[in-house]
């Protein structure tokens, strides 16, 4: 069993804690342990594991309205070897780009190598493919389980110490509708439209709360590992004026113009399908309570025919995304 660090931090505002663990290197030496020396004997060839190789990523535990939560993505390479009858060795890489808190380890998208490239390296490529990877992929079944019994003890807080800790109910997001999709695909799909013609500008204002301290949504905001977790795939960010942002695939990008830490953040943001070279301006403000935090958003020269969809991706995307990873759910006004 991977051996644990205490490396928590611990915050307490306003009565209300907040507590979180740099998983890591648990997770690094968790998967090392379960994955490396695996064995299997099919069709007269012995298939095995030898070892986990180009570790990256996040992996963190946080005690959120009095519950764990585990919060990871993480990338790795297993090396392996293929023991055929008449003594040769055939040696390839099963390579995972991506192993989330919120996929499944039988979802996990796995790609098998070989080192070399012939018949019979491929007949091995595929007997790994068929009877080494769904052994893999069962060593991985209780991750998150397993992360919490052997680092939640690092980030519990007793009960008697939770006075004022909010207890409403865990945000469920909510299905996208087909005509959700449809307007999301429609954007997707429309050509930009030349600057010369860019028409009206809007104005977006939302106010958003969550169940959460404001250092701990400015920090989801802007670290590239949490927006990752809420968006769900690659982000470049950095919590710096002048770096630049892109998220959902590049469909979003902007610049960060100036920070206020745990009090502000503007940006410059906008859609590809945007006109050439149009930004609007994002200002979020942070207004924090006793028990949550009052996200308030003003956008500022937003194409007018965009209005409404930059809306819909704001709740969308971004905030019921955040709810749904870190368990910060509160009614958005």
């Amino acid at each position: 069993m991977a051996a644990t660090t205490n490396s928590s931090t611990n915050w307490k505002v306003n009565n209300w804690h907040w507590v979180e663990k740099n998983c890591l290197p648990w997770a690094k030496q968790y998967i090392s342990e379960q994955l490396s020396g695996l064995r299997v004997e099919t069709e007269g060839v012995v298939l095995a594991s030898t070892d986990v190789s180009g570790f990256s990523g996040d992996a963190d535990i946080n005690q959120r309205k009095g519950k764990l939560i585990t919060v990871f993505d993480v990338a790795f390479n297993v090396n392996w070897n293929a023991e055929l009858a008449e003594g040769n060795t055939i040696s390839g890489r099963i390579n995972v780009p991506e192993f989330m808190h919120d996929t499944d380890s039988d979802e996990m998208v796995i790609e098998v190598t070989t080192e070399v490239q012939s018949a019979e390296a491929e007949s091995m490529r595929l007997l790994v493919v068929k009877h080494l990877v769904p052994l893999m992929k069962s060593k991985l079944t209780d991750f998150s389980g397993e992360m919490i019994r052997a680092n939640g003890k690092d980030v519990h807080i007793p009960k008697e110490e939770m006075k004022g800790h909010p207890t409403g109910t865990q945000y469920k997001p909510k299905p996208v509708s087909a005509l959700d999709s449809a307007a999301a695909a429609a954007a997707e799909t429309k050509p930009a439209v030349p600057s010369s013609v860019l028409g009206s500008l809007a104005t977006i204002n939302l106010n958003v709360e969550f169940v959460c301290s404001a250092a701990d949504l400015y920090s989801t905001l802007l670290d590239q590992g949490r927006v990752q977790a809420w968006s769900r795939g690659p982000a470049s960010i950095k919590p710096e004026v002048g770096a630049e942002v892109k998220l959902f695939g590049g469909n979003v990008e902007g610049k960060i113009l100036e920070l206020v830490p745990n009090k502000k953040i503007v940006q410059t943001w906008r859609l590809k399908t945007w006109p050439a070279n149009h930004y609007s301006t994002v200002t979020l403000t942070f207004e924090e309570g006793r028990e949550s935090v009052m996200l308030r958003l003003e956008q500022t020269e937003v194409p007018v025919g965009e209005k409404d969809l930059t809306t819909k991706n704001w709740k969308g995307y971004y905030f019921d995304g955040i709810k749904a990873a870190f368990g910060y759910g509160a009614v958005g006004l």
